[in-house]
């Protein structure tokens, strides 16, 4: 009985020692974080002085001495207490001797304080350090630590010494090895340097190429362009058998938008892969995606008549004819002969996909001809007939999916408003809205459907619509919805008899119709009627993107310099300005005139969406790409 009494006794004691040490170790950490966060606030005041006396008791605290290293020796620099800093990294080095960058903040504490030579001996004792037991964030840290403060030469050395000691980790560094080499403007090592990765493995290839972006200036830098290009070339010749390089040197050529030569060697490159066409394929892909119609339609062509496998034959004639009708639609000028013999061709795709033995992904295919060929049919050709009836077929292609269905009835709705079935058009849009409310698909439903009522005059009803969406979660259809908005509240009733406004919607209607000598002729009827109307800034814009789709440029530019001559304060000016600045560069090819009207937003108007893309035209036809734009340059 006294043992077992002695025995609790002995455990209760035991308990309260246990606890108290608990309890004392508690609080001791919890002040040390009050104490963390005092100084941290005095540090980032500035007041250094305070700082350092709460670091100097967090310091006793060994598990906070890494923690507070940074804030602590920064501290001692801004007090030029040369002495503690000089204390305090030895001290890091000493219990944390992997922390090699630490050993740079030595170095620079020797410099401050005039000691050049120790300053010197230190930074290249700790590039010494790095052995095969160095861990690859140590020698990281260390080389970004000589990046700071300018050392590219020790930073190349740290990087180039970790991996000759590394068994593993061999091309580790080699990125950040190549990007120093460029810096210091030794391209050859630099393109040398990626190609040692790619030497070891094709899988270095992005980062190869993600490496050459940033390294050269592909779009004003010719001299360093031509060294890659014949360095690349020289290895094809060298190693024949290493088809990565022929890879790289397609690549380069698509970079410098030089798809000509892009295709000659995707063709080797495919035939030494044995893909069947699939590489060409996949230029034509991105040749389509970057408007270079040509390119596309050539090695669509390609692979029709090379490949002999079934699926990449189907895709090729689809993308085929979608390259030819970009090309035709885009161009300066619209024959209606070389449509109609593309819809031939369309047909007798259709036709072929319906005898074709295989249907994978031909459901899909014929949805994607059929509502091609109707927005040829019912834009382009004057034949809305044959578009509904191609739409109507798409939509009952079995197992098709529901959304897919819905965009075809939604292009069935806008040419029902080509028709001038506003009603049943909107009726359409209406389904389409309840099916997918929550979709972006439903909002581009809603959106239209407003616009009908726009197109009638009811403007109240059309209002409350766009009040929602404004909140879509697209951003084009918001801003969509905002502008027509704006456009209503600001302008209806600005007279009594309402009739400027509904002309102007009825214009609209028109225009969207594609009735153009229609739309100008209501326009001009309510500039000349109503002469200081709020509509006019706005007709003189719309009569530009008219007269812009008939390729008549002098009088869509005419139009947009009267915005800029009549109504300096219109907040359509910026949009003039840049509308006519797209059309110098890309139609008339009047450069300096395009350049003119990109800088003018660049500088007067620089709150306007349009400057960062402003600049960004502008820097490309100067050939500035990183040069700061001079406003009278």
């Amino acid at each position: 009985m006294l043992k077992n009494n002695v025995y609790k006794m002995r455990l209760k004691y035991q308990f309260i020692i246990l606890f108290s040490f608990l309890y004392t170790y508690c609080s001791f950490a919890q002040v040390s974080e009050l104490d963390l966060q005092l100084a941290q606030k005095y540090y980032v005041d500035a007041e250094y002085e305070k700082a350092i006396l709460y670091y100097n008791k967090i310091a006793k605290e060994p598990n906070y001495k890494l923690k507070i290293y940074n804030n602590y020796y920064s501290s001692f620099i801004e007090l030029k207490q040369l002495k503690s800093a000089e204390k305090l990294c030895k001290d890091i080095i000493k219990d944390f001797p992997n922390k090699l960058s630490t050993v740079v903040d030595l170095g620079l504490v020797y410099g401050l304080d005039n000691k050049l030579e120790k300053k010197s001996q230190i930074l290249d004792k700790a590039i010494k350090q790095i052995s095969d037991q160095t861990l690859y964030n140590d020698a990281l840290d260390l080389g970004l630590a000589f990046e700071k403060i300018g050392d590219t030469d020790r930073a190349l050395l740290t990087y180039l010494n970790f991996e000759a000691s590394s068994k593993q980790n061999i091309f580790s560094f080699h990125s950040k090895t190549a990007l120093i080499y460029n810096k210091k403007g030794e391209i050859s090592k630099m393109i040398n340097t990626f190609f040692e990765m790619l030497d070891q493995s094709d899988n270095f290839l992005n980062t190869v190429q993600n490496g050459l972006i940033n390294s050269i200036d592909f779009q004003n830098n010719l001299k360093e362009k031509e060294i890659l290009r014949k360095f690349i070339i020289k290895k094809i010749q060298s190693e024949s058998q290493k088809t990565i390089y022929i890879e790289l040197l397609s690549w380069f050529y698509m970079t410098n938008n030089d798809y000509e030569n892009a295709f000659i060697q995707i063709k080797s490159l495919d035939k030494k892969l044995n893909k069947n066409g699939s590489k060409v394929l996949e230029l034509g892909n991105i040749s389509l995606n970057n408007k270079n119609y040509n390119i596309a339609v050539k090695s669509y062509q390609y692979v029709i008549e090379n490949s002999s496998v079934l699926e990449n034959k189907l895709e090729a004639k689809n993308k085929k004819l979608l390259a030819i009708k970009r090309k035709l639609l885009t161009g300066n000028h619209i024959l209606v002969e070389e449509l109609k013999e593309l819809k031939s061709n369309y047909i007798i795709t259709l036709s072929q996909l319906d005898i074709s033995n295989n249907t994978f992904n031909n459901s899909i295919r014929k949805y994607n001809l059929l509502v091609d060929l109707s927005e040829i049919e019912a834009y382009y050709l004057d034949d809305v007939s044959a578009a509904k009836q191609h739409l109507n077929t798409a939509i009952l292609i079995p197992r098709l999916k529901e959304k897919l269905k819905a965009e075809a009835k939604l292009k069935l709705a806008d040419i029902l408003v080509l028709e001038d079935n506003i009603w049943e058009a909107s009726l359409k849009y209406l389904q389409i809205e309840k099916q997918f409310k929550d979709d972006q698909l439903g909002h581009l439903a809603k959106f239209k459907n407003a616009q009908v009522y726009y197109f009638s005059g009811e403007y109240d009803w059309c209002q409350s619509q766009l009040d929602v969406l404004k909140a879509s979660t697209s951003k084009l259809i918001a801003n969509d919805a905002l502008e027509l908005s704006v456009l209503i509240s600001d302008n209806f009733n600005m007279d009594t008899s309402e009739i400027a406004m509904k002309l102007f919607s009825y214009a609209d209607m028109l225009s969207a119709q594609q009735q153009y000598s229609e739309a100008i002729i209501l326009y001009d009827s309510v500039l000349n009627n109503f002469k200081n109307h709020s509509l006019n800034d706005e007709i003189l814009f719309r009569k530009a993107k008219i007269y812009l789709k008939q390729n008549n440029y002098s009088q869509a530019i005419n139009n947009l310099l009267e915005i800029e001559k009549k109504f300096p304060n219109s907040i359509l000016l910026d949009n003039s300005l840049f509308l006519a600045g797209c059309i110098y560069q890309e139609n008339i090819k009047d450069l300096d005139s395009a350049k003119k009207y990109f800088k003018t937003i660049l500088f007067e108007h620089q709150g306007s969406l349009y400057t960062a893309e402003a600049r960004k035209r502008f820097r490309k036809l100067a050939g500035s790409t990183n040069e700061k734009i001079i406003k009278n340059s």
